[in-house]
């Protein structure tokens, strides 16, 4: 079987290459090598385990990650989230490849416990977002085909995926009084759609609703981010219907940086 390769494409690497001196114009990223042709692909992990332990990420068996907590994105981050505020991708080979979610032996990188493990069917020169949700031998996952281009300046475009596992009327999403999403179920994803940039992003809050609710679920979010002049989001509801909002596991809804 010929050697995987895991690399991390880093956002505006191309920017950053025009002011370093690369033998042999050689494109590096360290500590991994970006190859045209591979398959792009983010970990979302956002399984809410009350005391929510340290895990890390293991592509084909090697090791990618540091150890995260719930509920981030990895590489990269987003809004509510975990992670930095960029729009990381690993890149791997195109086809099978294998994710796996473990805690971490106390001080080691070794192994303590397999919390999941699945097969991911992926695409060359395509973006992808494995988002993990639910924990135990409950722990499911969606693959999302993330969008491959900024939009157009002006506008921020986002999708919207159901990651909270007893949700079983469905959600509605909100921005402001707008519902931007309806009736969207357990694991299921919208089309991607497109807003203004800057509409109200630093006063209107985007919230969760059991589907044709009234009440808001968990704690609403306002950030001006939220509305950036030509980002990409993946938005995510997460947590679980029930826990209080002091609750680490109480519903929330989070922003998955894509571009």
């Amino acid at each position: 079987m010929k050697k995987r390769y895991i690399a991390i494409l880093v956002a505006g690497v191309f920017f950053s290459v025009l002011f370093m001196a690369c033998k042999k114009n050689e494109l590096t990223v360290s500590p991994y090598d970006y190859t045209d042709g591979m398959a792009l692909l983010k970990i979302n992990y956002s399984s809410p385990y009350l005391l929510n332990p340290g895990v890390q990420v293991k592509i084909n068996g090697v090791k990618v990650s540091n150890a995260i907590t719930y509920s981030t994105p990895f590489p990269g981050g987003g809004l509510n989230t975990g992670g930095s505020s960029n729009a990381d991708y690993l890149a791997v080979n195109p086809g099978i490849d294998t994710v796996s979610i473990s805690i971490l032996k106390v001080g080691t990188n070794i192994d303590s416990i397999l919390l999941y493990k699945t097969g991911v069917n992926v695409v060359a020169n395509a973006y992808h977002t494995l988002h993990i949700t639910d924990t135990a031998a409950s722990t499911q996952s969606v693959l999302l085909t993330d969008v491959a281009n900024k939009p157009d300046s002006g506008f921020t475009k986002m999708r919207f995926v159901n990651l909270i596992p007893n949700s079983t009327a469905g959600i509605d999403l909100y921005f402001g009084t707008t519902k931007m999403a309806s009736n969207i179920a357990y694991l299921q994803a919208t089309d991607t759609f497109s807003i203004p940039s800057g509409a109200s992003g630093a006063s209107t809050a985007w919230s969760l609703r059991v589907a044709g609710g009234t009440t808001t679920l968990g704690t609403a979010y306002t950030n001006a981010g939220t509305t950036s002049n030509q980002r990409a989001f993946t938005i995510y509801a997460r947590g679980y219907i029930g826990p209080a909002t002091t609750d680490i596991r109480s519903p929330k809804v989070s922003f998955v940086y894509n571009k």
